[in-house]
């Protein structure tokens, strides 16, 4: 039956608050982190064409603005957002799902800044053949498998949900988005199109972080709700 949005419990609607400013600031975390990266490294380092993850290959400079910015602070903003979509998302199966496989993106953001790659394309004779770089493209694939996921999960999720339904159409533009800005950037280099892409992700949990603000704030998006759409 239709009734006014249930606003959350205080202590309920403080958690979701503080979840959702940490997609905003991983947002924040992460770019800073790859940008200070690029800029402190040797010139012969080229952020067009050289992956983001060399940033924090034991051969490179400043590392940590990679691997504990970038990666490991922002993955662990990420579990935080996830964490709290899984609460305001509750009871929905889908909208769990979608707060598990961004809890899963998180982890593997985080792991990216522990499991380093040896070097850089710029030093001679680099392989990449240590575990950790082995562990590296293993979690590295895994961790971008998980955000795509994520965001198709929590779109069909917000569709069902009426106070969250007029954020669907946002989160799931994110997946071409994403796309077009690495096929835009390629020409540049495959470093420039890695850059991109990872930008419009961070920037569409960055959105959720700020929805589950306004919803955690009281602010529902409609005047009631009702049943899922189906």
């Amino acid at each position: 039956m239709g009734r006014t949005a249930q606003k959350f419990p205080v202590r309920s609607a403080k958690a979701l608050r503080a979840a959702g400013l940490c997609g905003l600031v991983a947002f924040v975390a992460f770019n800073a982190g790859w940008i200070a990266g690029d800029i402190a490294q040797p010139r012969a380092f080229s952020p067009a064409d050289d992956d983001i993850s060399h940033l924090g290959a034991l051969t490179a400079s400043n590392a940590w603005l990679y691997n504990q910015l970038a990666a490991n602070i922002s993955g662990a903003l990420v579990i935080g957002l996830g964490l709290g979509l899984w609460r305001a998302l509750s009871p929905s199966r889908l909208g769990h799902l979608g707060a598990a496989a961004l809890i899963a993106m998180g982890a593997g953001t985080f792991l990216d800044g522990i499991f380093r790659l040896d070097c850089q394309p710029i030093d001679a004779g680099c392989t990449n053949d240590s575990w950790h770089s082995h562990a590296h493209k293993i979690e590295s694939g895994f961790t971008a498998a998980a955000a795509f996921v994520a965001l198709l999960l929590l779109a069909l999720a917000f569709r069902r949900i009426p106070r969250w339904r007029n954020s669907w159409l946002p989160t799931i533009a994110a997946l071409p988005v994403v796309i077009v800005a690495n096929v835009a950037f390629s020409p540049i280099g495959a470093g420039a199109a890695t850059r991109a892409g990872t930008v419009v992700l961070f920037l569409a949990f960055a959105f959720i972080g700020f929805r589950l603000i306004q919803i955690g704030g009281g602010r529902p998006d409609s005047q009631s709700t009702g049943s899922p759409s189906p």
